[in-house]
């Protein structure tokens, strides 16, 4: 048999298939990252200098020999902020441990390709394990990897970013227990706590899609079983279990305390008008807040080709989606609901591509596969394979032609508090980012007494400290998790430090455990004796954290010895 036309025989040939679309992908992935690494520049807007701030924490802690981060002692102007209890930070690890082997830049774009080339496995197989087609698998893979949207989380909102990678097989976990096979209940327990580890905020939005398409079971099949409802709540069960990490410092660290999260409300200038949603897939930079023209066409036209309930429920699905993230959603209406932790409704946009993309890969596969046989597939998916390469560097093209025009990331003084000016990052000046106020989340989960006056705000980046009524800038000694002040005071007082304190904050004095209280600021605040004192704050975490990982790991274990397991009995 000829080994092209084999290639394309699913019975005879899956896993060649496989490796030969994974191969294609893998080289759009490297293709377009290693066009970007090649300005040997990064562009430090919106949310860069937060999650960058907390790779380097991380980066440094590991480099003295601490896996564990919970405060941020070295950025974050030394303040303590708590952003890694709060917010999850496991798929930043990778990042960090590629700074032991790359320069920051070249550390950068390979996360970015990992990641990239993760999201394209993941997409591909789910959508193999839903269609059964391989070649609507790769196209999916290709059109939803690099979705405009996408392309634009990919240059600086990490969070999102990472949670785009599992929403593929989160869904299919979602149609397995509503409507496929009820046994795989797993996909979706595993899918929801790999979303839960990349970012809270989609899992909210997800939970939103999860329960329409609970609603859309119940009206069209007249009900739902008991062991789809055993599925589900098992599915829910075992992730509540895998993400215990996640859940469980909100608990013991934040209910009660005060802490600030986020601004609430929907920022209605971010939701799209007529004109942003209809012409910009067809004129504007396609790595923006916009779909692909591929998936508007599918908007306009896919009405007419669709058939089944099925996809009828997947169109209707994505034209909620795009709805929602325009100014024609009522969005005044959720003021003081839990809908304003969206904020932005252009997050919708990731949800659209997903059930758009669908679509276009099942429509565009099937006429391609009428018309296309033998060994012409081969060159099909090689030319799909280039065609989305050439389509995704031109799509990056505006933002390397940005990295040429844009000026190099200034120094600033260590306790500057000016915000980080939207400004190229290369190597040699990399580092110069820290020391300028974080952009967005520099105060994000302190105490909201902190946060009160902008004197209060800077005193922490100034690391401004108070003592017997005079105000001491004071240079923090910095370990993991760990910040030292020496103050001298000429009488027993109470020093009011520059550090947030959390429910689980430790202090010593002179090496001794001491008491503290919480000040006006949110600060620690320690009385001293009259001399030279080395005071020393800390994080601890609870006991309780420490077990929630043990039963994390345990369940991982278990859910994998079940899997092999089935596995086994599922082949039989």
């Amino acid at each position: 048999m000829d080994v092209k036309n084999n290639l394309h025989n699913n019975k005879s040939n899956p896993r060649k298939l496989n490796l030969l679309y994974l191969g294609l992908l893998l080289f759009v992935t490297l293709l377009t990252t290693l066009y970007l690494a090649s300005s040997k520049a990064i562009f430090a807007v919106s949310d860069w200098t937060f999650h960058a701030a907390r790779v380097e924490e991380i980066y440094l802690n590991l480099k003295s020999g601490s896996f564990f981060t919970f405060i941020a002692a070295r950025t974050f102007h030394n303040t303590g902020a708590a952003s890694f209890l709060f917010y999850p930070c496991i798929f930043l690890y990778p990042w960090a441990f590629l700074r032991f082997i790359l320069s920051p830049v070249n550390a950068f774009y390979a996360w970015y390709a990992l990641v990239t080339f993760a999201t394209a496995t993941i997409s591909y197989f789910s959508m193999k394990a839903y269609s059964k087609k391989s070649l609507a698998s790769f196209i999916f893979s290709l059109v939803y990897t690099f979705a405009p949207y996408r392309l634009y989380l990919g240059e600086a909102v990490f969070g999102e970013y990472l949670a785009v990678t599992f929403l593929p097989l989160l869904f299919l976990g979602i149609y397995e227990v509503l409507w496929g096979d009820k046994k795989k209940w797993y996909l979706l327990a595993i899918s929801g706590a790999l979303v839960a580890y990349a970012h809270i905020l989609s899992v909210f939005l997800s939970l939103q899609f999860a329960v329409i398409l609970f609603i859309i079971k119940l009206i069209t099949s007249r009900g739902i079983s008991k062991d789809r409802i055993k599925s589900l709540l098992l599915s829910a069960g075992v992730c509540v279990f895998l993400v215990l990490p996640v859940i469980v410092p909100f608990f013991t660290d934040f209910i009660g305390q005060g802490l600030f999260s986020a601004y609430p409300g929907i920022v209605y200038t971010m939701a799209m008008g007529p004109r942003n949603l209809l012409l910009n897939p067809f004129s504007a930079p396609q790595n923006s807040w916009n779909l692909s023209f591929m998936l508007m066409l599918t908007i306009l036209t896919a009405w007419a080709f669709i058939k089944s309930r099925r996809n009828w429920i997947i169109y209707v699905l994505g034209l909620f989606a795009c709805f929602l993230t325009t100014r024609y959603f009522p969005w005044k209406l959720t003021a003081g609901t839990p809908f304003e932790m969206v904020q932005l409704p252009v997050r919708y946009l990731s949800y659209a591509s997903l059930f758009l993309t669908i679509l276009f890969a099942l429509g565009s596969s099937s006429v391609l596969e009428e018309h296309v046989t033998g060994r012409k597939k081969l060159a099909l998916s090689c030319s799909l394979a280039v065609f989305m390469a050439l389509f995704s560097l031109s799509s990056l093209s505006v933002y390397r032609d940005t990295l040429k025009h844009v000026q190099d990331m200034p120094k600033t003084s260590a306790n500057s508090t000016q915000p980080a000016p939207f400004k190229r990052l290369r190597d040699y000046n990399y580092y110069n980012q820290f020391n300028y106020k974080i952009l967005f989340g520099a105060f994000d989960y302190m105490p909201k007494s902190s946060l009160t006056s902008v004197q209060k705000r800077n005193s922490l980046l100034m690391h401004q400290a108070y003592l017997n009524g005079k105000t001491l800038t004071l240079s923090p000694l910095i370990k993991a998790n760990q910040i030292s002040y020496q103050v001298k005071s000429e009488k027993a007082a109470d020093v009011d430090l520059p550090v947030i304190a959390y429910k689980h904050t430790t202090v010593s004095v002179n090496g001794q455990k001491h008491a503290f209280r919480r000040g006006n600021r949110g600060t620690v605040v320690v009385g001293l004796k009259r001399g030279q004192n080395t005071v020393t704050v800390g994080y601890k975490a609870s006991p309780v954290f420490y077990l929630s990982i043990v039963i994390s790991i345990l369940s991982w274990l278990a859910l994998l010895i079940y899997l092999v397991k089935f596995k086994a009995k599922y082949a039989q």
